[in-house]
């Protein structure tokens, strides 16, 4: 008698899955940044970066991101994530239009989440984000998000605690 032995697909890494749940949450929330804005009508032309100028236009968010949280981004390699740009009813462009997602990670001990994301909230609403979710959660079950949308550029920012001791994420989901 033959005996078949099912084999069970090997699980992503804690960090990948935490990666495309952060960028599937995030791309979600700005389904809106491949359509255009309605204040210069449906057929206005999107602006579109190049993918090298999204980059680096993340990059700088992210680090002054952590510069005002008085934290620091690790060492770790950057992985983006550029995904096609679809409109809400399918559509799509001949274009290079696409989301970027960038994402870093900092230690940071977690009885400073709270503080991180209050200083972060602060100056996010500063520069007219809006905020779209906040919260504070206690040290020993660090949970700690702010996640806000520029009205302007349909970009989203996104700082929280990960699912490892003493880390958050910064991260940046934008139309590019």
């Amino acid at each position: 008698m033959e005996r078949s032995i099912a084999r069970t697909p090997a699980r992503p890494s804690v960090a990948t899955a935490l990666k495309y749940l952060v960028a599937a949450t995030l791309t979600v929330s700005s389904l809106g940044a491949c359509t255009a804005n309605t204040d210069s009508g449906k057929d206005a032309p999107l602006p579109v970066k190049s993918r090298d100028d999204a980059l680096g236009w993340a990059q700088q968010i992210t680090e002054h991101l952590a510069q005002t949280a008085g934290i620091t981004i690790n060492a770790e390699p950057v992985d983006p994530l550029f995904s096609p740009c679809v409109g809400k009813n399918g559509e799509s462009a001949p274009d290079d239009r696409c989301t970027l997602f960038y994402a870093v990670h900092s230690y940071v001990p977690n009885a400073q989440h709270n503080e991180v994301v209050r200083k972060v909230r602060d100056l996010l609403t500063g520069e007219g984000l809006k905020i779209s979710a906040y919260q504070e959660t206690p040290a020993s079950e660090p949970n700690s998000t702010v996640v806000a949308r520029h009205p302007g550029s349909r970009y989203v920012v996104d700082v929280s605690s990960t699912a490892g001791d003493n880390r958050m994420v910064l991260g940046v989901t934008s139309p590019a």
